[in-house]
């Protein structure tokens, strides 16, 4: 698998959305991202049209395990927050970063050759901190040239 890569360090960022606990196996995905997308217009102060799904895994995380997923849009502040919605302060931090471009349904065979191949072979270390992938407000999971960043968290 080919997938273009490179580090880099995040800034911090203030981020808006909601969130759903769920798990690889009953994945909630869509739902999160249905109830965000039917209100996103609510937000006054987006400071791009990219979007963050965004998980948090318990430490020693193991894929049968529960984990809160996210679906954020970017923020200048968090004054006015529509009713409902949640605020998260993403900290800085260093990150690998790959570009991924195809259909969604392909992700947990990305996702094991990051985790179980590139990963391992390059010696990194996951970090404990929040996991993400940043895309365009157009994304079309379905197309085969859909575009997303995934971002793992390094020390």
């Amino acid at each position: 698998m080919n997938l273009p890569h490179r580090i880099e360090t995040i800034e911090p960022k203030k981020l808006i959305g909601f969130s759903m606990t769920t798990s690889f196996q009953e994945d909630k995905t869509p739902m999160v991202w249905r109830k965000f997308m039917m209100r996103r217009n609510e937000i006054s102060n987006r400071i791009s049209d990219k979007l963050f799904s965004l998980q948090i895994y318990p430490e020693n995380f193991t894929p049968d395990q529960s984990f809160t997923k996210y679906a954020f849009a970017e923020v200048s502040d968090f004054e006015n927050i529509p009713d409902e919605f949640e605020s998260f302060e993403l900290e800085s931090g260093k990150y690998l970063v790959f570009n991924y471009v195809g259909k969604a349904e392909n992700g947990p065979e990305v996702f094991k050759y990051i985790f179980q191949t590139f990963i391992p072979e390059n010696r990194f270390e996951i970090d404990y901190r929040p996991h993400f992938e940043i895309f365009g407000e157009n994304y079309d999971p379905a197309s085969e040239s859909a575009e997303e960043e995934i971002w793992i968290p390094i020390k």
